[in-house]
């Protein structure tokens, strides 16, 4: 079977060895606001800019990013045996997962203001990726379970 658009098997092991240090840190960036200070930048530091005298530290970003790139290599890379019902799996998976991101965030959109509202979004963009790897893997799971005991 062709599939021209899901990245190789050995990149879901990349993903996860990445996934768990990388939320780790961006809760611990978000919430204490804990930074690694080799990720400090003082290009903002010329006189006559905006930002003079302030430096800027990409904890938060990296981990925010890494993050998502992590749940990202998790969600689209191929299985072992790629076949039509892992494809229809996905696909099923996909349209559930999407369904729930929307009516989060319409939830969300309503009860969440200023500043509250951006941390709201920022964190649901990964509800997405993760609602999808959740039922994908539990049907999965399921189903293999169901042929070991036919």
């Amino acid at each position: 079977m062709l599939t021209k658009f899901l990245l190789p098997y050995p990149l879901k092991f990349v993903g996860l060895a990445l996934f768990l240090p990388l939320a780790l840190l961006l809760v611990l960036s978000g919430v204490y606001e804990f930074e690694l200070s080799w990720l400090t930048w003082d290009g903002f530091r010329k006189e006559g800019n905006l930002f003079y005298g302030s430096d800027e530290n990409f904890t938060y970003e990296i981990a925010y990013v890494g993050t998502f790139l992590s749940l990202f290599l998790i969600a689209f890379s191929k299985e072992k045996i790629e076949d039509e019902y892992i494809q229809k799996l996905r696909l099923d998976s996909l349209l559930l997962a999407f369904y729930l991101y929307s009516l989060i965030s319409i939830v969300g959109t309503l009860v969440f203001y200023s500043f509250d509202y951006l941390l709201f979004m920022g964190y649901n963009t990964f509800s997405l990726q993760v609602f999808f790897i959740v039922r994908f893997r539990w049907v999965l799971m399921n189903q293999q379970k169901n042929l070991l005991l036919a």
